[in-house]
């Protein structure tokens, strides 16, 4: 956790102290304090802040020098706000500053900019106890929450539009870490960097020297520069940006590198989610902490895009058959998404392990989900399978659909060959079955036993069996499309699986062992095919 503005109200010193204006901004961070007061107000503004980032301080004012100058309080508040300042804390109100005007409380609010107000009246107020109090209690919880994504990701949240840049996360890493940051391409340019203390001297050039001028491929541990500060690099890992590496330069002694590597994640998490000069994926981060298991960034990536991860029920896989379906997989997930968020409340997509990922919400048409995905299937690319996972309840039921995907997805294939839309109690099935195989030679045959003799005595008969349960839904006219004959000839043959087995085929529960069996058989005479292949040396 970090220290919020609404925290900060606790505090003894701030006891007494009461949110006048942009209480939605009480949830904002906290990183620092500072003191706003200047001989020049006007100076102030038109000087100090063009070009400067604060991202996350909160600042204490008696407004002295503008008490009477409301459009001057305004563009200060302004100018405040877009520099990422969280808000202000008023002292000497009713003594300097009369009262906090209407338009001032009602910008602070339009903006989210917190405006505390100190008890009136008191010139026995004291900045020193308020700065003491806020930068022990900012200390004490940077030592104690080591999650640097996490804080980061809080703050990134509550950016006004025009700071939602990298080189404001550049800007706040630095300040966080109290180190210098140097993000670079792989021909060592400059991309973005910032220098801690903010008046020190930049090491660019002594680094460059140092790499010789080629940025390393992995991360490297903390090293010494010739001029005796301490380097931390990591490369920015993404598809898009694999090319950018993160330099932490600190002068007196070395970071954990596990910090490190946390402000170059941040870095890349935040050109994934914001930045479409680097490569835009927006959603598609809190798609991956979903599937990854990562509570923490998935909250706050939900809270950061207004989505209640609540109401995911429905998940789609898009699977590429071939390797041309392979290179089509970004083109079909983007329209995956356009398409059912025709039908859908929420539409979350991205790629994950190869793999097209769509979540969906609750339904807005009364259209049944096997029409709209039947309708997307017709309109995409017939070499991707889909698997439809309805009726998720919360994410750890998605975390699992998505993983049972990746275990038994191969073999759901092999079962069902002709299905380009699949279940995810298909894909229980095929677990099933491919856990029967596992299980040896013992557990095949007495899974198969009902099937004794049939493929061996007619193989003709056996294939209808297998296509009529496993292909055609126990359809007649299907099977014979699919064994291209015709369907009276289906019919007679059913007739003599009727009398072969000694009861109707379509008739539960043995019905359910027929297509057990067949499933197994299926999936066994594949695996051995594979196993023989790769041994003759053919793949």
């Amino acid at each position: 956790m970090s220290v919020t503005v609404e925290d900060l109200l606790k505090l003894p010193s701030l006891g007494g102290a009461r949110v006048a204006a942009g209480k939605s901004g009480l949830k904002k961070v906290v990183t620092s304090i500072s003191v706003l007061e200047y001989a020049n107000p006007q100076m102030l503004n038109d000087d100090l802040f063009p070009g400067d980032f604060y991202g996350g301080e909160i600042a204490i004012t008696g407004f002295i020098n503008a008490r009477e100058d409301v459009p001057l309080q305004l563009a200060t508040i302004r100018r405040l706000y877009e520099g990422g300042e969280v808000g202000l804390i008023l002292y000497y109100v009713g003594i300097f500053l009369k009262d906090i005007a209407p338009e001032v409380a009602a910008l602070a609010d339009e903006l989210g900019f917190v405006l505390i107000c100190m008890p009136k009246n008191r010139m026995d107020l004291r900045y020193s106890e308020v700065i003491t109090e806020v930068m022990h209690a900012i200390i004490s919880e940077q030592k104690r929450d080591t999650y640097l994504v996490g804080e980061m990701l809080e703050r990134f949240g509550y950016l006004p539009e025009s700071q939602r840049t990298v080189e404001s996360v550049v800007r706040m890493l630095s300040d966080r870490l109290r180190c210098s940051l140097f993000l670079v391409d792989s021909r060592f340019r400059p991309v973005n960097l910032a220098v801690w203390p903010q008046a020190g001297e930049s090491s660019m050039e002594e680094l460059e020297q140092f790499y010789g001028g080629e940025a390393p491929g992995a991360s490297k541990e903390m090293e010494r520069l010739p001029s005796g500060r301490w380097v931390f690099c990591a490369p920015v890992k993404d598809a898009d940006n694999a090319g950018l590496t993160l330099f932490l330069v600190r002068e007196d002694k070395k970071l954990h590198a596990q910090l490190c590597l946390q402000a170059a994640e941040a870095v890349r998490l935040f050109i994934g989610v914001w930045s479409r000069g680097y490569g835009n994926v927006g959603t598609g981060e809190l798609l991956k902490a979903i599937l990854n298991d990562e509570p923490v960034k998935m909250r706050r990536l939900a809270e950061i895009f207004r989505i209640d991860v609540k109401s995911i029920h429905h998940m789609l896989l898009l699977l590429p058959r071939k390797k041309k379906a392979e290179r089509n997989l970004e083109k079909e997930v983007r329209h995956a998404s356009t398409f059912l968020e025709q039908y859908y409340d929420i539409c979350i997509a991205g790629i994950h392990q190869g793999r097209g990922v769509v979540f969906t919400g609750q339904e807005r048409t009364k259209m049944e989900q096997e029409q709209i995905l039947e309708a997307f299937y017709e309109e995409g690319d017939k070499e991707i399978r889909l698997i439809s996972c309805p009726g998720l309840e919360n994410t750890a039921q998605v975390r699992s659909a998505f993983l049972l995907c990746t275990e038994y997805a191969e073999e759901a294939g092999c079962i069902f060959p002709c299905r380009h839309i699949l279940t995810g109690s298909e894909l229980e099935f095929a677990g099933a079955c491919r856990q029967i195989l596992d299980a040896g030679e013992k557990a095949i045959l007495e899974k198969t036993a009902c099937l004794k003799g049939l493929e061996e005595q007619d193989e003709e008969l056996y294939k209808t069996l297998e296509t009529f349960l496993l292909d055609a839904d126990s359809n007649i006219a299907r099977t014979a499309d699919l064994l291209y004959v015709h369907k009276n000839t289906i019919k007679y043959r059913v007739g003599k699986l009727h009398e072969f087995f000694r009861f109707r085929i379509q008739k539960m529960p043995e019905a359910g062992r027929l297509y057990e069996a067949a499933a197994v058989l299926r999936l066994f005479r594949d695996a051995s095919l594979s196993k023989r292949t790769k041994e003759s040396g053919e793949v």
